[in-house]
């Protein structure tokens, strides 16, 4: 199932005028949330923001040192998910949040096979998630991560963990050298599974995150659709249930759907 978009990254990676997605790239023109949070922009409040809004995701990738040739190696990746109150014309359309997430990653093609299965690839990193935000709206955390990816040929397999880098606690609520959020980990959790199969031309990715505590557990779920209009861009449906749609939201449960496009992913 993947072995197209390997055959591209393998081309690009050595093309040094190249930069090649990362994470999905997507706008979701029309989305309708349940309880978006509104601290994170000061002209919006309880009482007028909009739980109909745009959501778009921007993310590339690029090599810093690659081994050989390959696309083995050692890359800087970013990604900006924003939430735009786009039919909000009250307080003048304004953007609810946007989270930015530099990373810098080895990656490196595995290709063994083990019952029927392909092992593709293995990734260690650094991730920093913020939202850009100071004072009372600021959301920010620090990560390493590990993932794999396994597939056969209609399906792909994908896990993901990551261990919280310690922060300082806040000495006064207004402290910026202290921890924003020290139980971000409770509520947008502690591992990543996914999953990704076809039927017929509609292809589905399953995102599920969990904090891995069996007394108090929280998590996330995330379902895509997508159909090909084109041999560049899907249609797209994205239905998102759980924790941390945003990091402004890391703590509040969260319902989305939404309908848009995407660039070609798999």
């Amino acid at each position: 199932m993947l072995s197209s978009r390997y055959e591209s990254e393998n081309s690009s990676a050595i093309n040094p005028f190249a930069l090649t997605q990362y994470q999905p790239n997507y706008l979701l023109p029309i989305s309708y949330v349940t309880n978006p949070n509104s601290i994170g922009n000061a002209a919006l409040t309880p009482d007028n923001v909009d739980n109909q809004e745009a959501k778009f995701q921007l993310s590339v990738k690029l090599p810093l040192y690659l081994n050989h040739q390959s696309a083995n190696g050692v890359y800087f990746g970013f990604t900006l998910t924003s939430f735009w109150q786009l039919y909000n014309s009250e307080v003048s359309k304004p953007f609810r949040e946007t989270n930015y997430q530099p990373e810098l990653f080895y990656y490196r093609r595995a290709d063994i096979s083990f019952l029927g299965h392909e092992f593709n690839s293995v990734q260690l990193g650094f991730n920093h998630m913020s939202n850009g935000q100071s004072g009372e709206r600021s959301r920010s955390w620090n990560r390493l991560f590990g993932s794999m990816v396994f597939s056969d040929e209609d399906s792909l397999y994908y896990l993901k963990a990551w261990y919280r880098i310690p922060e300082d606690e806040k000495t006064t609520p207004d402290d910026p050298t202290g921890d924003d959020n020290p139980d971000i980990s409770d509520y947008y959790g502690r591992a990543e599974f996914g999953y990704g199969t076809r039927f017929g031309d509609v292809k589905m990715i399953a995102l599920l995150r969990n904090n891995m505590d069996f007394e108090s557990n929280r998590g996330s779920i995330e379902l895509n659709f997508s159909y090909p209009i084109s041999p560049r861009y899907e249609l797209l449906l994205q239905y998102f249930n759980g924790y941390g749609d945003s990091l402004i939201d890391y703590n509040r449960s969260q319902e989305r759907i939404g309908l848009g496009v995407q660039m070609v992913f798999l």
